[in-house]
């Protein structure tokens, strides 16, 4: 009896154990794989999450066909170091982009989850919806295909210049259409639910939910859908106020760590699959390669045992952006430990919105949490390890090249006991917005006695002084600004190259330009043909003007520049041609609405002789963008000249009503004296 009974259990054990190989290996060599990233969706605001006040019906029918993780979770807050660790199986403290500025992603150096199938024969290709995951970041050179057609406006921090997701749609579905017939992986990046929320947060994510829903309509009307392997997830969420923080990138509560996760499986294998050990973004690319039969190190969360383990998270946005501490965290099943200059420990099971601080009371649990987030690598990139050749310069412009120490070593502020300031930050920011610029230089001068540290203050300071025509003072508030970062920015960089062509220091102009140029090369390239312009060597204008404009994704405000050139060129044909390709381009992105459009057309059509034309386009100019100052100007010398000295008068008196600062009045005083003469 026994060595039957023996037999029948060896027998198990080798089906058992069949099984577990069978699973364990199972593949789909060449799917179709689709990637779907939701930005700054909360697990938590979805209906196969628990929420119901809202309808989700198209992600709710994918889950159904795919397997949920319960307990999915970001790296980091922010979009570009996120993505980055989605794409490469890293963390922010191995692919080194720690932030959505200041970092550049070396695809040559981190290999991607694209490149590795591109080895494989599969066709990549990519469609974003933010400017802060344009090309030039460095994710571009991973794809075979990369759509960043997105506008950039003059004005608005990067995470503002964005795209419709039913245009990024489009694209997505064109390029897969293409490559149907052969193995292929493609990225849609979708925006919505980013603020600004049109017309909540809620109501963006059913904007996205019906997005989604055409694309898997797409899938299923070509016949992709059942053999492809999709998966759709975040890179973060949104705080919403439950810790004192709106947005995001600030705090590292779960709230903007968890995010959703599904994967469907070729043929809807294991459809309804529930996972609820803790799964990381960092799985998806080894969960990929694995499962479409490509070799990869790291986790396949599909069909590997999850082993108990703790999940890294860090946001460096608050140090970089505000001078205040960075935050790390560890969460494992069961507690979530924010490590700050107040650490924090919460109970994720009993309590998942994390309102009760346990630190005190869980000491054993604490301590094993501060000893394991020790292992992973402390501090930022500072200024003497980038680039040897961009350090030179930074030395040769005055930087000492290294981040600034605070005072007497003293440790950073807490960011959760800092967050009062964001509000009086956004005021500014506000009257900005209103060309109320005499009481945001008062409040944004008070800010930094207060905390000198508010790098982003520094940056929109010195940007309203620039509007004000306070040339000289706002280059001494970049540089005081760029001398106090906790990271060189290439943004601010440019910000005050422009400022010194502004100021006719061209020569200044120009050595900040070259010093971005591998950074933010359209950025360098369009500041050095406005240079070159001022110095009136428009052959250099034009080649500079031309790299700056690019051939893949060609920004309208850029295109503009050529106009500019063939306007002082005296070839005036081509230059009312150049501002009609920017128009047309401008039209193709959607953007209602192009800064100095019409000032370049107000300007070419005068000297055409095309006066009435050139009127209506300088009215047209001041009524889209009261705050361009020259229009006004041009358009009073049109009325002088004709005659009309009481509309000249008029012209004026209202630009500086409109911009009452003292640039706006010494424009107007100069126009004047010139009428005179």
């Amino acid at each position: 009896m026994l060595p039957a009974m023996k037999r029948v259990l060896l027998l198990l054990s080798l089906a058992l154990f069949a099984c577990h190989r069978e699973r364990a290996h199972s593949t789909f060599a060449n799917a179709p794989v689709i990637l779907i990233s939701i930005d700054t969706l909360r697990a938590d605001h979805l209906p196969l999450y628990g929420y119901t006040a809202i309808k989700t019906p198209n992600i709710d029918a994918l889950r159904r066909d795919g397997i949920l993780f319960e307990n999915a979770y970001s790296h980091c807050p922010m979009t570009l170091p996120s993505h980055i660790s989605m794409l490469t199986g890293m963390l922010p403290t191995e692919h080194e982009v720690r932030n959505n500025l200041g970092y550049r992603f070396d695809a040559a150096k981190h290999p991607t989850l694209p490149q590795q199938l591109k080895a494989h024969g599969y066709a990549t290709g990519a469609a974003v919806s933010s400017y802060v995951l344009r090309a030039d970041t460095g994710l571009g050179a991973a794809f075979d295909f990369y759509d960043d057609a997105i506008p950039v406006s003059t004005a608005g921090a990067a995470s503002q210049h964005q795209r419709p997701g039913s245009a990024t749609l489009a694209v997505a579905q064109r390029w897969i259409g293409e490559h149907q017939s052969q193995p292929f992986f493609f990225f849609v990046h979708l925006y919505e639910p980013h603020a600004p929320y049109v017309p909540s947060y809620d109501g963006e994510i059913e904007t996205s939910d019906k997005l989604v829903g055409e694309l898997l309509s797409f899938l299923k009307h070509t016949g992709i859908y059942d053999r492809a392997l999709i998966l759709l997830t975040s890179d973060h969420g949104e705080g919403l106020w439950e810790h004192g923080e709106d947005q995001h990138g600030i705090l590292l509560y779960r709230e903007v760590l968890h995010v959703p996760l599904i994967i469907k499986l070729p043929t809807s294998a294991r459809a309804g699959g529930t996972v609820k050990q803790p799964a990381a973004l960092a799985d998806l690319a080894p969960t990929v390669l694995r499962l479409v039969d490509v070799e990869s190190k790291g986790i396949d969360i599909v069909d590997d045992p999850i082993p108990p383990r703790r999940i890294y998270s860090e946001t460096f946005y608050p140090r970089i952006h505000l001078g205040w501490s960075e935050l790390r965290s560890l969460v494992d099943d069961h507690h979530h430990y924010i490590q700050s200059p107040r650490s924090e420990l919460y109970d994720v099971v009993a309590d998942p919105r994390e309102k009760k601080d346990v630190v005190a009371t869980e000491r054993r649990v604490t301590a094993t949490m501060r000893s394991d987030i020790a292992k992973y690598p402390a501090g930022i990139q500072e200024l003497q390890s980038i680039d040897p050749e961009d350090a030179k310069k930074l030395e040769a412009l005055g930087y000492l090249g290294s981040v600034r120490a605070t005072k007497d070593n003293a440790p950073l502020p807490n960011p959760r006991d800092m967050l009062p300031y964001l509000e009086r930050i956004k005021a500014g920011f506000k009257l900005a917005d209103e060309r109320r610029y005499g009481d945001a230089v008062a409040l944004f001068r008070g800010l930094l006695k207060e905390n000198p540290g508010l790098f982003d203050v520094w940056d929109k300071l010195g940007e309203v002084l620039a509007s004000m025509g306070e040339y000289d003072e706002a280059i001494r508030v970049y540089r005081e600004g760029m001398s106090r970062t906790q990271r060189f920015s290439p943004e601010m960089a440019l910000s005050l190259g422009d400022t010194y062509l502004k100021a006719n220091q061209l020569n200044e102009a120009e050595r900040y330009a070259q010093l971005v140029i591998k950074s933010n090369a359209s950025g360098a390239h369009s500041l050095l043909a406005r240079t070159a312009l001022a110095r009136r060597d428009y052959a250099t204008a034009e080649r500079e003007a031309t790299l700056a404009i690019g051939t893949q994704s060609p920004q309208p405000t850029t295109m503009l520049l050529m106009a500019d050139i063939k306007r002082a060129e005296g070839d005036l044909a081509s230059a009312l041609a150049a501002t009609e390709a920017a128009a047309n381009r401008a039209r193709e992105l959607n953007v209602p609405k192009l800064y100095r459009l019409d000032f370049l057309r107000g300007d070419i059509l005068a000297r055409m002789g095309r006066v009435d034309e050139a009127v209506a386009a300088y009215q047209r100019e001041i009524a889209n963008f009261p705050e361009d100052t020259q229009a006004y100007a041009n358009l009073a010398i049109i009325a002088f000249i004709e005659g009309k000295h009481a509309e000249t008068n008029r012209v004026l008196e209202e630009m500086v009503k409109a911009n009452p600062h003292p640039g706006a009045r010494a424009l107007a005083a100069r126009t004047r004296e010139s009428l005179r003469n």
